[in-house]
């Protein structure tokens, strides 16, 4: 009984103490109460001397299991207090001190204190004078660093719930203010390679939906907008990783359409979208294993589409890519795709279509040798000179 009486003594005190403090205003001194009376170091052997007896000489041995409950009680209090005297929520966030608070701050829980404080002192206020938890939020922490904390607590489950609601807070308020889409992609530091199976993305297509029932004159759609957003390329990828995914096949076959349709609208050329993506070589050297990149194959879809809808237009994988690569890139290019299993035999027919139009401006093996560094077996420039001495007999040689 005695302990129960002095833990019971002690939780007022505290209580009444708090009290004291807010309404004087002196946050000041957050020093524990109980820290006076913790027991000191060099008392463990008199601690262990009594566990062996099995007695129990402190009085107040129980306290320190305590403390987390009397400290709620105490926050529990200051808040109401606060709510009392209309404190601002940014107001509070200081004198909880929480923004010295380090690592996920969601799970902290004063924080969750505080966001309910938020949404009390707004319940008391005209609806033009409420100001979200995630505003003060990101008065504190700016966009971009608010943006990282949030992505982050999104992956823990025990926060999930809790920045998915700040992150709608956020759009919320970035509608009132009718950010752009695309800007508010950016505010938001989605990580883009997962971006399509992330619960965010599905809120940012609502507030694009009704961004565009706002601004039908600034009507943007979610593909080309995500496109804007990621970058051309970067989003090319992202959806040719997502058709190799069940939980994302859907969504990414519904962009490439969107996608596609507003290209074949504007009348974006094969040829065009090949530098869009990224996947033209404004340098002439070599470039590696292109023919299996994802964005390639990316590419390559838009380009079949266009030609059914353009059959005096149609465009050649070939064709592209003689205008876009120099001889020796081509090689380059060639020998790498024959390594690879899934791409040997798309290289082999651009090889043959290559040494032909070698053949056609009657190129000697002596000319086209100086593009042939990447052919260390030296397979293509033989195949060539066959080739070459089979149609040009009577050439001499060089």
């Amino acid at each position: 009984m005695g302990t129960s009486k002095t833990t019971l003594v002690v939780a007022i005190c505290l209580v009444a103490v708090v009290c004291s403090t807010v309404l004087n205003d002196d946050m000041s001194n957050d020093a524990n109460p109980t820290a006076a009376y913790l027991r000191p170091d060099n008392t463990a052997d008199e601690d262990q001397n009594n566990e062996e007896r099995g007695v129990n000489l402190n009085p107040l041995s129980g306290l320190t299991k305590l403390t987390a409950n009397i400290n709620s009680v105490v926050d529990t209090a200051r808040l109401q207090i606060w709510l009392q005297l209309r404190t601002s929520a940014d107001d509070v966030f200081r004198k909880m001190k929480l923004n010295s608070v380090k690592g996920n701050l969601l799970t902290d829980p004063k924080f969750l204190g505080w966001v309910k404080y938020v949404d009390d002192l707004n319940q008391k206020k005209p609806e033009a004078e409420r100001i979200s938890a995630a505003a003060v939020l990101t008065f504190h922490y700016m966009d971009d660093q608010l943006s990282t904390m949030l992505n982050a607590a999104m992956k823990n489950h025990k926060t999930k719930d809790l920045a998915l609601t700040l992150q709608a807070q956020r759009l919320e308020d970035w509608r009132r203010r009718n950010t752009h889409p695309v800007d508010v992609l950016d505010l938001l530091s989605l990580e883009k390679n997962s971006i399509l199976v992330n619960p965010v993305l599905t809120s940012w297509f609502k507030y694009l939906d009704e961004f565009n029932i706002r601004h039908p004159r600034q009507h943007v759609t979610r593909a080309s907008a995500l496109s804007d957003g990621l970058g051309d390329s970067r989003f090319a990828k992202v959806l040719e990783e997502g058709l190799k995914v069940d939980k994302t096949k859907a969504i990414s076959k519904e962009m490439e359409r969107e996608l596609f349709a507003e290209w074949g609208t504007k009348k974006f050329t094969p040829d065009f979208i090949f530098g869009v993506v990224g996947l033209k070589n404004v340098i002439g050297y070599a470039t590696g294993p292109i023919l299996s990149d994802p964005v390639f194959k990316f590419w390559v879809r838009y380009m079949n589409e266009f030609n059914v809808k353009n059959p005096t237009k149609r465009a050649t994988i070939f064709g592209t890519l003689t205008k876009n690569y120099g001889d020796e890139a081509l090689v380059d290019m060639l020998v790498e795709a024959k390594k690879v299993v899934n791409t040997r035999t798309a290289a082999k027919s651009l090889e043959s279509q290559l040494l032909l139009k070698w053949l056609h401006q009657k190129l000697h093996p002596g000319e086209v040798v100086r593009w042939m560094n990447a052919d260390k077996s030296n397979e293509m420039l033989g195949t060539y000179t066959r080739l070459f001495s089979a149609r040009y007999p009577k050439t001499t040689s060089q």
